[in-house]
């Protein structure tokens, strides 16, 4: 298959169609292209405005010159291709923005709290994504479509589930939580509800179990386990209507076995 500069492909990141663009077919080695994206992208997938990336436009367009410069006031290579659609697009490639969004994370400027949280996700992203294919290569000898599908599930549940599990401790402290001790026993009564094991126990069955094919038809997969368990974090303080934490828990542990697990 023949790939050539300015080709446009949709590639499934974080369950969203990801527009990118050829730079270079063969950027990376004779038949290994080189990949880009535009601004809009890196708003909708790292936070970052397009307003701001205009801003740091400099340079004349279809020159060498023309970069985006940065608060710390790094360049970074702005590239301005025709598509096949015959399109012009203003791109950066894949790992400029990389180091554009580490290194606006370590001078972000006038830079919201919010974008620097977005830019951090993307960063994570990307980060997990590389280092699993190239560990499933390296133990498997390739990393196929369903490998990167049952990646991106699990860290949409991790991920999902970091953001919500911060509220949920901070629910627990403004209700009066102070030990660590607190924490682990409110966590493992979710468990035990959900699962009918402690966190620990259900952690270490997840790693013994992952990838067995005589898995009994009842198990709960780690994704989709994690996905409960934060959904439930989620759901225990709309349940506290009458200041009493066992009662929110058990209608948030109720509504999420519905929800997740008791399923027919």
């Amino acid at each position: 298959m023949s790939i050539k500069r300015g080709q446009l492909f949709t590639l499934d990141y974080e369950d969203r169609g990801f527009d990118a663009i050829v730079v270079d077919p063969d950027g990376l080695g004779k038949g290994r292209p080189s990949i880009g994206f535009g601004f809009r992208m890196m708003e909708r997938h790292g936070g970052l405005p397009t307003s701001t990336i205009d801003n740091w436009l400099e340079g004349v367009p279809n020159n060498d010159s023309e970069c985006l410069k940065v608060p710390s006031g790094k360049t970074f290579r702005v590239s301005r291709i025709f598509g096949v659609d015959g399109n012009e697009y203003v791109v950066l490639e894949v790992s400029e923005w990389v180091a554009l969004a580490a290194d606006v994370l370590k001078n972000p400027g006038k830079l919201r709290k919010s974008t620097r949280d977005s830019l951090i996700d993307f960063l994570s992203w990307f980060a997990i994504k590389g280092f699993y294919a190239d560990a499933y290569a390296s133990l498997k000898g390739s990393y196929t479509d369903a490998d990167n599908r049952a990646v991106s599930a699990w860290m949409r549940s991790r991920l999902a589930g970091i953001t919500m599990r911060n509220e949920y401790t901070k629910f627990l402290q403004d209700k009066g939580c102070e030990e660590w001790y607190e924490y682990a026993n409110w966590t493992n009564y979710i468990y035990i509800g959900l699962f009918g094991k402690k966190a620990k126990q259900m952690k270490e069955e997840w790693e013994l179990v992952e990838g067995n094919k005589n898995i009994g038809r009842n198990y709960i997969p780690e994704a989709k386990g994690l996905e409960a368990v934060a959904h439930c974090e989620d759901m225990t303080p709309r349940f506290f209507v009458r200041d009493n934490l066992k009662e929110a828990h058990d209608e948030a542990i109720k509504l999420t076995r519905r929800k997740y697990i008791d399923i027919d």
